[in-house]
């Protein structure tokens, strides 16, 4: 893990832009590929549309960090697993190591499949998605306990 938290503060905010900028390289590849309906509605809905959801979302990726990042301890491990703290231990690995996995594996069975160029583009926004979890869940559980009295 890092020394620091500002290694997975960059990768929220890369995780927060990446995903318009994601949809205005995605949508167009669809739009040339012909599968979309020529009658249909215009890719600009789900290409601003991401805009849209980036800002909503913002606030709670934000707040998650920042509640898992605000108490940094220096070292921090990646497998760490407080017994001191097994509540805290064991919600953070369910919810942060859950969905890492979940990720993981949805990423693995998309690859799975012949697919055009543009559709792995989205694995690859998942495969940044899982080093995020995965730092938050440790660095959620190890942060440093605040001794009040």
């Amino acid at each position: 893990m890092p020394a620091t938290a500002r290694p997975l503060w960059i990768l929220t905010a890369f995780l927060i832009a990446a995903f318009p900028a994601l949809n205005f390289v995605y949508w167009p590849q669809v739009l040339r590929s012909g599968q979309l309906p020529p009658d249909g509605d215009s890719i600009g809905i789900p290409m601003y549309g991401s805009v849209l959801i980036a800002i909503i979302a913002s606030p709670f990726v934000i707040g998650i960090a920042g509640l898992c990042l605000r108490r940094y301890n220096r070292p921090v491990r990646l497998t760490a697993y407080r017994h001191d703290r097994p509540l805290r231990s064991a919600l953070a690995t369910i919810l942060f190591g859950g969905a890492s996995v979940v990720l993981m594996l949805g990423s693995i069975a998309e690859l799975m499949h012949q697919l055009p160029w543009y559709e792995y583009l989205w694995p690859a926004y998942t495969v940044f998605w899982v080093p995020w979890l995965f730092g938050l869940r440790a660095a959620f559980i190890e942060q440093n306990t605040v001794v009040v009295g």
